[in-house]
């Protein structure tokens, strides 16, 4: 319970509310699945180069 009530007090301190921390979260994760998806298709051309495509 203590735990629960410092991190609430934090995030109300901060400013931030907890949408702001979604978006935030969300913008994070986006960002890690376009840099995924971009070497996966770096690796595909690089294969696709390789086996002479």
């Amino acid at each position: 319970m203590k735990y629960m009530f410092a991190l609430m007090l934090s995030l109300t301190l901060s400013g931030c509310t907890a949408s702001d921390w979604i978006d935030a979260a969300g913008g994070i994760m986006q960002a890690t699945d376009k840099n995924e998806k971009d070497s996966r298709n770096k690796r595909i051309k690089a294969a696709n180069k390789a086996a002479g495509y």
